[in-house]
């Protein structure tokens, strides 16, 4: 387990408490349907925070839902209030799971803030069965948020990253950020609603979601 100052900021003060009144449903169900029907498929959600995308995929009818989140805190407000979900706490740069465990992995606002994106995105390849898809949601260059680490790249930063730990682009969508309103700090309320106006720009939305696949073997 990777046991940072960085990282304490998720036990102390993220919000997560936030997080599971506001599930932001409609934003996950956009990620969530890329990866087509979940009935009984094994699924994880990485970095899952309280663990609203794993219930959700439970919902649908996935036979296991994981849940994967270092942050002890976000794992027992999940276990608390978000019903449906196996939950883990886990290092997603070194997962403790084996290969070709999923069919399906989400990770959402999540892996732009792992100490090693790279490491992260190569457990994603790693645990992925055979056919098995990823939806991974990124942000754009231009994105900043309170966190302390933080990786944002551009539309074609991403790719050579994907394509660096094994893994290809076959689909791609925008997400609009979360809502202007979401809380009332005015500079963050600023920057969400410039984020509306840029996502207007093709290649300049807020977030990104890439749908991915294992790239084929070179031979």
């Amino acid at each position: 387990m990777v046991a940072t100052r960085e990282r304490s900021f998720y036990e102390t003060e993220y919000h997560f408490g936030q997080d599971v009144e506001q599930p932001g449903a409609t934003r996950l169900r956009r990620a969530l349907d890329l990866l087509g029907p979940l009935r009984g498929t094994a699924f994880l959600d990485l970095g899952s925070g309280v663990g609203w995308a794993a219930n959700l995929a439970s919902g649908d009818g996935a036979n296991v839902a994981v849940g994967a989140d270092f942050a002890r805190r976000a794992l027992l407000l999940g276990a608390e209030h978000v019903p449906g979900v196996a939950r883990v706490q886990a290092d997603g740069c070194r997962m403790p799971i084996r290969d070709d465990a999923f069919d399906g992995i989400l990770s959402f606002g999540s892996l732009e803030h792992f100490p090693d994106v790279d490491a992260g995105l190569r457990e994603v390849a790693r645990m992925l069965k055979p056919g098995g898809r990823a939806v991974v949601v990124v942000p754009n260059f231009y994105v900043r948020t309170e966190q302390p680490m933080e990786l944002a790249l551009s539309y074609n930063g991403w790719q050579r990253r994907f394509e660096a730990a094994g893994l290809r682009i076959s689909a791609t969508r925008a997400d609009p950020g979360p809502a202007v309103l979401r809380d009332r700090r005015p500079v963050r309320m600023a920057i969400r609603a410039a984020a509306k106006v840029l996502a207007l720009v093709p290649r300049l939305p807020y977030q990104f979601i890439f749908l991915l696949e294992p790239a084929p073997l070179r031979g």
